[in-house]
């Protein structure tokens, strides 16, 4: 049982971080077509709000994961 927390957990930070890189590319992907500023400006807003949710699934993951 205790492998499959570890597991989890590790799992839940790939997909973090995965996240965090995918978007900084999908970013430089927007710079380098030239798009409008409002389409980044609202995919910083809409990818800054996603990465928080992820963050805070991840970070219950870990505290009820350490704390079960």
């Amino acid at each position: 049982m205790f492998q499959l927390a570890i597991i989890i957990r590790l799992l839940a930070f790939v997909i973090f971080v995965a996240c965090v890189y995918g978007g900084n590319a999908l970013f430089v992907h927007l710079e380098h077509r030239k798009t409008k500023f409002l389409w980044k400006l609202a995919f910083v807003t809409l990818y800054s709000i996603f990465l928080l949710l992820v963050t805070y699934v991840v970070w219950l993951v870990f505290y009820f994961g350490l704390n079960a």
